[in-house]
């Protein structure tokens, strides 16, 4: 007898239902979060990168990540699941990072480095793999997201460019050292 098939929701799905609720909270108390983002060349700052990528400053902040992420997400776990929750971590942090070094004095909230991490690691991944697998995740990529490069010219006081710019070049550096080090261990 055959087994049944059994659906599991992409891992996407559990980090963004983590971001709206997060947002619904946000939402629902008097205030704001926003005080929980990254603060350049703060010690606070430092301290809130693993959360500035949950807080948003708008429903609208966050559906405008939300479907990027949502696709991005799925396009990630198509080359490999266990890669999307090691990914997002790495590239929040290293994007943070940066942001936190080379941002303006305000606070730097949302998802879009995360956002733009991972499709800067989906694109540049083909071109360091050069598999056809990558390639065609990658074509698709730039087929359903290739307006967003247009993020980085985005200067708007209220935009942090610099937390799209950190997360374009965090997605590239992983994608590097990871086709390097796939590299490394073919070798042995």
């Amino acid at each position: 007898m055959m087994e049944p098939i059994k659906f599991k929701f992409p891992d996407v799905i559990y980090l963004l239902a983590v971001m709206w609720f997060v947002h619904a909270v946000q939402w629902l108390m008097p205030g704001s979060l926003h005080q929980f983002g990254i603060l350049p060349r703060t010690f606070s700052g430092l301290l809130q990168i693993p959360l500035a990528p949950f807080i948003h400053s708008s429903w609208f902040h966050l559906i405008a990540n939300s479907f990027p992420l949502l696709g991005l997400g799925v396009l990630v776990q198509l080359k490999e699941r266990a890669l999307f929750w090691e990914l997002c971590a790495i590239i929040a942090v290293l994007a943070g990072f940066s942001t936190w070094l080379i941002g303006g004095t305000s606070y730097h909230i949302g998802a879009s480095g995360l956002v733009l991490g991972l499709w800067a690691f989906v694109l540049a991944d083909a071109c360091f793999r050069r598999s056809i697998r990558a390639i065609v995740i990658a074509v698709v990529t730039l087929i359903f997201y290739g307006g967003l490069i247009f993020a980085v010219f985005d200067l708007r006081p209220s935009i942090s460019w610099s937390g799209h710019v950190s997360g374009i070049v965090a997605g590239i550096l992983v994608a590097w050292l990871n086709a390097k080090g796939q590299a490394i261990s073919r070798s042995k």
